[in-house]
């Protein structure tokens, strides 16, 4: 059974990333991964326009690789 990814979910990913001092914004682009990350001001940007599934996977990966670099130094 699939787990239904709701709007809940991907504020509670917004909010983790809020603790490694990012910004999550959701805007229009034209990204092939359907997120841009500006690390240098800390800035997450995620396509507003990829549907809600999409847009939770795209926050598990970058928490994921945040944290794994967290883990690293």
């Amino acid at each position: 059974m699939s787990e239904k990814k709701t709007r809940y979910q991907m504020q509670k990913l917004v909010d983790k990333l809020r603790e490694f001092d990012y910004t999550v914004r959701f805007e229009k682009g034209n990204f092939k991964t359907g997120y841009c990350i500006l690390e240098d001001r800390k800035i997450i940007v995620v396509n507003k326009f990829h549907d809600v599934s999409a847009r939770i996977d795209n926050l598990r990966f970058i928490l994921s690789t945040l944290v794994t670099k967290a883990k690293a130094a």
